[in-house]
């Protein structure tokens, strides 16, 4: 196999192993949803252990199925934000990605 078609299967290959790696934030079944955007990125942010101990003013764990349409979105860093619509909640809340 010549180099450059080693280094393209190399190249190629590597999001998904760094995606591999990377834990799951969320369960399948429940998200978490913030009042506000900086509250969301704080949480995005923090890495493994330190992610589930951080408790966020105005975030909590809300039902998938309570998650409505988007309302707002932002762009951080490249990483996408949503504030979607919640049942009983009033106004969107940020889901942390």
């Amino acid at each position: 196999m010549q180099t450059w078609t080693r280094l393209a299967l190399i190249v190629g290959a590597l999001p998904i192993l760094l995606a591999a790696e990377q834990p799951h934030a969320q369960d399948s079944e429940t998200v978490t949803a913030c009042e506000t955007l900086i509250s969301a990125r704080r949480i995005d942010a923090a890495a493994g252990a330190e992610r589930q101990a951080l408790g966020e003013t105005g975030c909590r764990r809300i039902p998938r199925s309570a998650i409505g349409a988007v309302e707002q979105r932002a762009l951080i860093g490249g990483a996408p934000y949503e504030c979607m619509s919640v049942a009983d909640a009033g106004r969107c809340l940020w889901v942390v990605p």
